[in-house]
């Protein structure tokens, strides 16, 4: 990235864009901030890098002049967090979500010469209902999880913040999630899961190729990242009970590790599927990936997405299933097969139970079944005398 003084000429004029600061250059976009009272530019190569120079370099100034806020220091705390300890280190992948969702959110609503100091519970308040209003880029509401997402970060950054003393001598705020999913505070349009009938009818719209990959999907509840980063070594089709272990997985192109610890596991697998994954690992290296794309290309989701899941939904009348939804679909048949829900974290890869029991909750009967007849279990056991104590 190149910056210059307010007396730098360029051959190309800056061009304005709807967001005030921010301009094109042909194929850049330039920043412009002032910085002690004067004007600096600063280009980048892509918008989202011009729009966080701007916040950066008008936070910065603003701290300069009134002390830290909230833009300024929450940008360099995401570039150095490191989760909260050994056990619970992000990675490179949840730290780039961290930042977006802070720039698309939090920043957003903050004005830029928010103080730390200033953030208080009414201002975390007014941030979480502010959210609660918002809509995605489809006109819907954003449900819980997204507002969950969205504030995680905040949360975080605050909490950091107050460790090292820049709220005052206030705490850290706290932010009340919404729990509008039992409630219906709106119309909550999500679909979680498929039928069986539904999950029949889409994988039999699946083009013969992609079939072992869909079946993949659907019978293990893989993210999308992990199926596409599977080696012919991480799959074990010969044992007496097959398996596939996760360790890694492929996001935006990135060879990662799981989305945390938790998603390191190994996971059963039938011996139809097993059949069917058997003559694609024959003739493949075992460092080799178990799917790939034309040429032996790594499989993009995206294109994946496009070309074979979404005609083959919108054929099986299930438009809105994605591959997320297999997931759902997973979970909700191996809760309907009596998997309880500690074995069910495991096999999905959540942190914890009480985050499984959130998302699938509503499909585990509530009932608790008969009454524990005491007479019965305690029929033929002699009393027990006690001893006087001397």
């Amino acid at each position: 990235m190149a910056t210059q003084g307010a007396t730098g000429q360029h051959s190309r004029a800056l061009a304005k864009t709807s967001h005030p600061g921010l301009y094109s250059r042909g194929s850049r976009w330039v920043a412009v901030y002032r910085e002690d009272g004067r004007q600096r530019k600063q280009s980048a190569s892509t918008f989202r890098e011009a729009r966080e120079i701007k916040i950066r370099r008008t936070a910065e100034e603003a701290s300069r002049r009134a002390g830290r806020t909230l833009h300024s220091y929450a940008l360099e705390w995401v570039d150095h967090y490191a989760g909260r300890g050994a056990n619970d280190v992000i990675n490179d992948r949840t730290r780039r979500e961290y930042r977006r969702l802070l720039i698309k959110y939090a920043l957003v609503y903050f004005a830029t010469d928010t103080l730390l100091r200033d953030i208080d519970e009414r201002g975390a308040r007014g941030f979480v209902e502010w959210l609660c209003r918002r809509s995605d880029e489809g006109g819907h509401r954003l449900c819980d999880q997204s507002v969950r997402n969205a504030v995680l970060p905040l949360q975080s950054c605050l909490r950091h913040a107050a460790r090292c003393g820049l709220l005052g001598e206030q705490a850290e705020p706290m932010l009340l999630l919404p729990r509008r999913r039992r409630g219906r505070g709106y119309e909550f349009d999500e679909r979680r899961f498929l039928t069986r009938q539904q999950l029949a009818g889409l994988l039999a719209e699946v083009p013969d190729g992609w079939r072992p990959f869909f079946d993949l999907l659907a019978s293990t509840g893989l993210r999308i990242s992990e199926a596409i980063a599977l080696r012919i070594i991480d799959v074990d089709l010969d044992s007496p009970q097959p398996r596939v272990h996760v360790r890694r997985a492929i996001a935006d192109g990135q060879l990662t590790g799981p989305k945390s610890r938790h998603g390191r596991r190994s996971i059963p697998i039938s011996a139809a599927l097993a059949a069917q994954l058997r003559p694609i690992s024959a003739e493949r290296r075992e460092a080799d990936l178990l799917s790939v794309g034309a040429q032996g290309a790594t499989l993009r989701p995206g294109n994946l997405r496009y070309r074979v899941m979404i005609p083959a939904a919108e054929r099986a009348g299930v438009p809105w299933a994605r591959f997320h939804t297999l997931r759902h679909t997973c979970a909700a048949l191996l809760i309907d097969a009596g998997v309880g829900p500690l074995r069910l974290q495991r096999w999905m890869g959540h942190h914890s139970a009480a985050f499984t029991l959130d998302n699938y909750g509503h499909l585990i009967d509530d009932g608790l079944g008969p009454s524990l007849d005491l007479s019965d279990r305690l029929a033929g056991l002699a009393p027990v005398a006690l001893q006087p104590v001397v």
